[in-house]
């Protein structure tokens, strides 16, 4: 950035970073005067006489973040990128004036309650994001990759619609309004702006909360993520000192609050596609990627693979990426020697629930049976006595909060997931749906929650189980081999309960991995769109290989400006643009 910036305007870039650093972890500082970048930079009066000013800060904040690409990537001077910049932020405020004046109109609230709740969603997961930003780096190898509750469910926003077998189009904006789960916490709808009758904000301050408890104890790590939000309230204190905060907990309500706004604002410009398209008959959903170009690009996989795994006969690189890569293959061996492989959904129930006392006495019964005084049977039926179906050693989490609110016993655990499936539908989707909160509010195991796919194991064609290093433990390949019944699996069957060092784990099928089309002929038709259109990657979500193959083909990232008729918001309205309160920024 220092070869296409002065230093005048490097400078002031740095003093305002923070506000990306709450998306980025920067950590930047510099001396921050409230007069110089308060100072307003443009005002608008809209057709209504109501107003907006932006501020200097919003203008150095905006180059920061994108104006600076106008020098770099198109030869704009200095100056012509700034004002390029302050005309984009402008543009912004007509949109999200557009997106309020059409609600109130309509007599519709802005947020609804699902809006409210994604919002609140976000603005947790990007404080999570950079507060982890300022953890070091050697805190940051340690760490867990994220802190936020895998437990509550999020599933897949489709991004893409398929009508009949040649059309795609992208999903409208407020996809969020109709289909994110809304939730609630003591009762009462998460709102980010909610105020309680005594003035305090209960889901501001739940953030805060939140982030106290990754530093409630005395462990390394909790040591670790108390520096970290250190740093970042000292980061916040040194950019916003004319503010004279009383206490830290003060300081980070405030940056809470301002990541609020970038994400609510960006939120409601996004929306206006969805008013947009309306206008216009949804013609701007259209996107330039065709279902042909999803063929092509989804042919072009199959071949590398089918090249590499049977042309070349790479069985090794094979084995390796299936179950470690998954995401990435396309084709799948057939042969008659070949490995089967599927997907397993696991719920692990740990030990941390149990008491002392039979934790003692499960460490009796493994040493007694290391030392050969008691077979495999024997032990088993000895765990078995200890962790009964009286033992409450299952934790049951809240389905909005996610938090642990209760507990059971494997053996009702069993019965329950047994119900649900005899009370299902038919279908693998029925099923799925019936299972879905016992792998999310009953499994102590976030490795796959959420994700994109489940873990992988194979059977190969001596019934010997593969699986990755996490699952290698002989009483886990045992269930599996079991469970799998020589290929007569389905989705509603589940494992054994399987012991393991720290806890049990119960499996459950997650579906066949097989073949999509012919590779050896590639003839791809009309009808492969439909099949990629509704093949899931994971059983409990919604995402498609059809949603994955379009991400990669959309390059158009935000065409939200390019589609709107400005002109149409602008008109009745007046921007008074302020140059000698930035021009500072291009003048060496």
């Amino acid at each position: 950035m220092e070869k296409i910036v002065n230093k005048k305007i490097l400078s002031l870039i740095l003093a305002v970073f923070l506000s990306l650093s709450v998306l980025t972890g920067c950590n930047l500082i510099t001396r921050n005067d409230e007069l110089y970048y308060n100072a307003t930079v443009a005002t608008i009066t809209y057709s209504d006489g109501t107003t907006d000013n932006i501020t200097k800060r919003e203008l150095i904040t905006a180059y920061s973040s994108y104006g600076y690409n106008y020098v770099q990537n198109y030869g704009y001077t200095q100056e012509k990128a700034i004002e390029t910049t302050l005309d984009s932020i402008v543009d912004n405020y007509f949109t999200r004036k557009a997106v309020k004046d059409y609600y109130a109109q309509k007599g519709e609230k802005l947020f609804e309650n699902s809006e409210k709740t994604y919002l609140w969603d976000q603005t947790m997961d990007a404080i999570l994001s950079n507060l982890k930003g300022y953890l070091s780096e050697t805190a940051k190898t340690s760490e867990d990759t994220t802190s936020e509750n895998k437990s509550i469910f999020k599933d897949y926003t489709k991004t893409v619609e398929l009508e009949g077998t040649t059309l795609l189009r992208k999903t409208a904006a407020t996809t969020i309004r109709g289909t994110y789960g809304a939730r609630q916490v003591d009762g009462i709808d998460i709102d980010f702006e909610y105020r309680h009758t005594d003035g305090t904000y209960k889901f501001q301050d739940l953030i805060y909360q939140n982030v106290q408890k990754l530093f409630a104890g005395n462990t390394q790590s909790d040591k670790n993520w108390k520096n970290a939000f250190r740093k970042y309230v000292d980061i916040v204190k040194e950019n916003y000192e004319y503010l004279n905060k009383s206490s830290d907990k003060e300081w980070f309500l405030f940056e809470v609050n301002r990541v609020y706004d970038i994400l609510k604002n960006n939120y409601i410009v996004e929306v206006y596609e969805t008013i947009f398209n309306k206008d216009k008959a949804q013609d701007s959903r259209t996107t330039l990627v065709q279902a042909r170009d999803v063929l092509d690009n989804y042919q072009r996989k199959v071949k590398t693979d089918y090249t590499t795994y049977k042309l070349q006969d790479d069985k090794e690189t094979y084995a390796s990426d299936m179950l470690s890569n998954i995401k990435d293959v396309y084709y799948y061996l057939e042969d008659t020697d070949s490995t089967n492989y599927f997907f397993i959904a696991p719920i692990k129930i740990d030990f941390s629930a149990l008491s002392e006392t039979q934790k003692n006495a499960i460490a009796e019964a493994k040493a007694l049976k290391e030392e050969g005084a008691i077979d495999d049977a024997q032990y088993k039926a000895m765990v078995n006595s200890i962790v009964n179906e009286n033992s409450q050693i299952v934790n049951v989490r809240n389905a909005s909060t996610g938090e642990v609110e209760s507990h059971i016993s494997i053996t009702k655990l069993r019965e329950e997931m047994e119900d649900a499936v005899l009370g299902a539908g038919h279908t693998d989707e029925e099923i799925a749906e019936a299972l879905r909160k016992y792998f999310y509010l009953y499994n102590d195991e976030d490795t796959y929650k959420n994700a994109d796919y489940n873990a992988v194991f194979g059977v190969d064609a001596e019934g010997n189980v593969v699986a990755s290093d996490s699952y290698s433990d002989d009483d886990i390949k045992a269930a599996i081999k079991s469970l799998y019944n020589n290929g007569s699996a389905k989705i509603g069957d589940f494992s054994e309960t399987v012991e393991v060092e720290d806890g049990f784990y119960i499996f459950l099928f997650a579906g066949k991995i097989e073949n999509l089309v012919d590779a050896e002929s590639a003839s791809l038709t009309t009808e492969t769109i439909k099949t990629l259109n509704k093949t899931r990657l994971n059983m409990f979500s919604q995402k498609t290989i059809l949603d994955v193959i379009f991400a990669e083909l959309d390059v158009d990232n935000f065409s939200v400006f390019q589609n709107m008729d400005m002109n149409k918001l602008k008109k009745g309205s007046k921007t008074e643009k302020f140059v000698d309160s930035y021009k500072d920024l291009f003048n060496n």
